[in-house]
């Protein structure tokens, strides 16, 4: 029985793993530009965002909250960034592929799961 046991374990790690897997700076290039997301936030809630390929960045929620701003992929990282308009900071994170076939944005320090971004598509969809 310890034998199926361990089996079982290894395959539940292994799809884990696979989950988690960030995308490259390549990946991150085809996936964002002159994409839209469609996106879930935890403060700001279901939303869309377009990221353009002359590097603007719009976004739109549900609840009428919208943020302007540039974003680009961080030169030797696997990280996109952000800096929205009204901000005077930097949002540099990773994306990480789920095993249903969305991805999430994680925390570039903490590891946190930041949005839920649920589909794409390319071209400006707001």
């Amino acid at each position: 029985m310890s034998k199926i046991g361990v089996v079982f374990a290894i395959v539940l790690l292994a799809g884990y793993v696979q989950a988690g897997e960030r995308l490259t700076g390549d990946e991150l290039r085809q996936f964002y530009t002159d994409t839209t997301l469609f996106n879930v936030h935890p403060k700001l809630g279901p939303g869309k965002t377009y990221f353009g390929p002359d590097g603007g960045v719009h976004s739109k929620s549900e609840s009428g909250k919208e943020r302007v701003g540039k974003w680009w992929i961080e030169s030797g990282s696997d990280k996109r960034c952000i800096r929205w308009d009204n901000k005077n900071e930097d949002f540099c994170h990773y994306t990480e592929r789920n095993d249903n076939g969305t991805h999430t944005l994680v925390h570039g320090r903490n590891g946190k799961r930041l949005v839920e971004i649920k589909s794409t598509q390319k071209g400006n969809r707001l």
